[in-house]
């Protein structure tokens, strides 16, 4: 303790601190008091009312399991919370995550206690990024959503962070117009925030796979060409060559093919000499998508082959579900519908297993087995798979996907004059409207 510090003033720090860490061991006054000193002096130190020996101190300190060190720091257990919250962090980035709750629950609990505000906002946002690392979106979801309707967080580079694992966790649970909210809300957090070039980088790659997935093409465009252009200022080449393909997507389905081409085949070479295998598999599969809309079906079938090699290499499951469900594709068109059927079963054992973050892919795969089961004339099993679908996208907010849906059951329903059909259309106008909402918002 600092020879500056007055009687007074020492007095009542350790005096603080003693009632702390008493009350956290869960110890009476008379339990801590027994055997060294009166219950009526230990509360008058407690006050910070009276001086206390050093050798009494001690043998509290060794009661309570601390020492006298820590008992005589000004705010001593705060300090040693941080600490503890520094052990969470090391252990989370030695990827040993159970180690990471374990000191995470004792500081949530105490600095909630002791009102330590800041640490305890802290702590909640690492909180947050292990559950949604440990696919516990909700939680998530109801802990951030609860902290921002009350209020709590102030400090606006503390909810960006926030908002951006928000928008992660609506975005694995299939909510895409939330998550793409809640991007955008941590998107505009960045005027009032330096120094966090990362993290908006993490924001404008999130979007730009939002508006991908909601097909509003041009603001997909758009997010891409800051995001990429921030990434080569500041020397991210990775997260420049990620972008850069991500931004041909866009390019394709407005109509500019052989920009997107040429782009595509630009960063395959720049993956392949940097063995970026993930990249590899993935714009390999973009490939196929391109070859596959021009036509070119047999250049299509060799991307979509070599992008699922790479991702059963990589044990990536979830993105080979795309590549399985393209070629499930090619073999209903050539005539192999045993072997479509077997590969759209895999893609649902796959996402079975995987869960939330699975729903367009388990769409994607009921609705290709839907297709089949019509050309086959089981017109009520197509009508009853194709609902299922219509349910999925509702559900996670595809609006896009939705009106789709709707209006090919609508029309297969009118056509037969089934009543049905009226209530398909109606409902195709609904999702329609909404994606038009959706796209206009930013």
């Amino acid at each position: 303790m600092s020879l500056e510090m007055d009687a007074d003033q020492r007095n009542r720090i350790i005096g603080e601190n003693l009632r702390k860490y008493r009350l956290l061991k869960g110890l009476t006054q008379d339990e801590l008091a027994e055997g060294i000193c009166s219950v009526s002096q230990l509360s008058k130190v407690e006050n910070g009312k009276t001086y206390i020996k050093r050798t009494l101190l001690r043998l509290m300190a060794e009661r309570l399991g601390v020492t006298v060190e820590r008992i005589e720091m000004l705010d001593a257990l705060q300090e040693e919370l941080s600490e503890r919250l520094q052990l969470a962090k090391d252990a989370d980035t030695a990827n040993n995550l159970e180690k990471s709750f374990q000191y995470l629950q004792e500081v949530l609990t105490q600095s909630e206690e002791q009102g330590y505000h800041n640490l305890y906002l802290e702590a909640s946002l690492l909180e947050c990024k292990l559950l949604n690392r440990r696919r516990e979106h909700q939680r998530v979801i109801d802990k951030i959503q609860a902290m921002i309707d009350q209020h709590l967080v102030a400090d606006p580079t503390l909810k960006l962070l926030l908002l951006y694992e928000l928008g992660h966790a609506h975005e694995q649970m299939g909510n895409m117009v939330a998550a793409y909210d809640y991007y955008c809300r941590a998107d505009e957090e960045f005027a009032y925030v330096e120094g966090r070039d990362e993290f908006r980088l993490n924001v404008l790659f999130n979007l730009v796979s939002c508006h991908i997935t909601m097909q509003n093409y041009r603001s997909a465009l758009r997010y891409a060409e800051k995001a990429e252009q921030l990434a080569s200022a500041y020397s991210r080449h990775l997260f420049r060559l990620r972008v850069s393909y991500m931004k041909a997507t866009p390019l394709q389905k407005l109509g500019e093919s052989a920009k997107a081409e040429k782009i595509y085949l630009s960063c395959l070479r720049e993956a392949q000499e940097n063995s970026f295998l993930l990249d590899v598999g993935l714009i390999n599969n973009n490939i196929g998508n391109l070859y596959w809309e021009r036509g070119e079906h047999s250049q299509a079938l060799a991307h979509y082959q070599r992008a699922q090699q790479v991702f059963e290499l990589l044990n990536e499951e979830l993105y080979a579900c795309e590549p399985l469900l393209h070629l499930a594709e090619i073999s209903q068109v050539e005539g192999d519908v045993d072997k479509a059927l077997e590969l759209c079963q895999r893609v649902l054992q796959i996402t079975e297993q995987i869960g939330t973050n699975a729903y367009r892919e388990r769409g994607q795969a009921k609705h290709l087995m839907a297709r089949i089961k019509a050309d086959q004339g089981r017109f009520d099993e197509y009508v009853s798979q194709l609902d299922e679908v219509l349910s999925i996208y509702e559900q996670h907010q595809l609006m896009r996907e939705a009106y789709e849906v709707a209006v090919e059951l609508g029309d297969k329903l009118y056509e037969q004059e089934d009543g049905r059909a009226v209530e398909l259309y109606r409902k195709a106008v609904e999702f329609n409207k909404r994606s038009q909402q959706i796209g206009m918002r930013r």
